[in-house]
């Protein structure tokens, strides 16, 4: 079974949000479009959320508040991560998504975040120069973004042909796998700037961390 047509639409606009906004608006509106009663959690109950999306679940949910806790130690400013307490698990939050559509919507995010980090990474480059001649146009540089710009198009390829079931999820965290990959391969290439405070790598680390939160169990 293919992913729904109303679930793939809200996945894509993830994507483009991400690539053009970055990653707190990109996941805010993945958020409302998916999972808008309850936040998504992770097989053992953990949640990377904006924090204004957290501080409205714990509105709604009043009552269960002080069984989590929070930690804004997130290294991207908006977000903030959520720790269940006692033995609370994803199973306790039955208005949340099912886990294949968020796994899948993630990776469509995430795809738009190694996008911008890409554009990011060519833009940095360019600007760049070493004896006269910029960074962009060393052929280990072009090399190394071709590869990167491939591994998009085919995540992009895979990520529409999905399906869902256990052949879904097995692809799922591959693409993750993927995309981490690109990103890390990308981080390299800025060198330095890409772990500095102002730089990528905090954003690249938050999205990697998304993927590690909403894992499969099994994984």
């Amino acid at each position: 079974m293919t992913v729904p047509a109303e679930v793939r639409e809200h996945c894509l606009q993830a994507r483009g949000n991400a690539r053009t906004d970055g990653l707190v608006p990109a996941l805010t509106l993945l958020t409302r479009a998916l999972s808008p009663k309850a936040a998504p959690r992770g097989p053992r109950g953990h949640a990377v959320l904006p924090k204004e999306l957290l501080d409205e679940f714990a509105a709604m949910e009043a009552e269960d508040a002080g069984r989590d806790e929070r930690h804004d130690d997130v290294p991207v400013p908006g977000l903030a991560v959520l720790r269940p307490g006692g033995e609370q698990g994803a199973a306790e939050a039955p208005d949340g998504p099912d886990a294949h559509t968020w796994g899948t919507g993630l990776a469509w995010l995430r795809l738009g975040m190694s996008e911008r980090l890409r554009e990011a990474c060519i833009a940095y480059l360019a600007a760049r120069q070493v004896e006269g001649t910029s960074l962009l146009m060393q052929q280990m540089v072009k090399g190394t973004l071709a590869d990167v710009l491939i591994d998009h198009l085919e995540i992009e390829g895979v990520l529409e042909e999905l399906t869902e079931g256990p052949d879904g999820d097995r692809v799922l965290e591959r693409l993750q796998q993927q995309i981490t990959r690109a990103d890390r391969t990308l981080l390299r290439l800025l060198g330095a700037h890409g772990f500095t405070a102002d730089g990528p790598g905090p954003t690249a680390h938050a999205s990697e961390l998304l993927a590690d939160v909403y894992r499969g169990e099994d994984t």
